[in-house]
């Protein structure tokens, strides 16, 4: 189902990236990633915009699991 289409970073270790990259294909690749190194040395952070329900269950199931930290970006 289509929701209004919301921008997020993630922020996870990337000891923890297979782990993310595991639900985002579980969940049938359910929104474009894109993976950018961020400043801060062991982190990875990924853009990614959820406009649909797997997507958001995606990410919330990415996030209990992982641990990552979820950042809104306003449009």
């Amino acid at each position: 189902m289509q929701r209004p289409p919301k921008k997020y970073i993630v922020q996870i270790d990337n000891f923890r990236l297979a782990e993310f990259i595991f639900y985002w294909m579980y969940y049938d690749q359910p929104c474009s990633l894109l993976f950018q190194k961020p400043r801060t040395e062991g982190l990875t952070a990924v853009k990614l915009i959820v406009d649909n329900d797997e997507a958001a269950n995606f990410l919330l199931r990415a996030k209990e699991k992982t641990g990552c930290k979820l950042y809104t970006v306003d449009q």
